[in-house]
């Protein structure tokens, strides 16, 4: 296999995996806490949220659902 294909497959195995890393979907009756670079930025919502792959990371993930006692 020649070195320019593999090269090729490498870069597109990376950004498959960084788009894949970016997107994030939250569970309904849950907030995700977001950290960039280990301080707070967000607070992730219920449903489809982007994120910064390899700088934003889900520190928390918090329920929003009534416990009973």
């Amino acid at each position: 296999m020649p070195v320019g294909t593999i090269i090729v497959l490498a870069f597109l195995a990376f950004v498959a995996v960084t788009i894949f890393k970016g997107v994030r979907i939250v569970p309904q009756g849950y907030k995700w806490i977001v950290q960039r670079l280990g301080k707070y930025h967000s607070t992730l919502n219920p449903g489809l949220n982007f994120v910064i792959p390899y700088i934003d990371d889900v520190a928390y993930k918090v329920t929003t659902k009534d416990i009973v006692l």
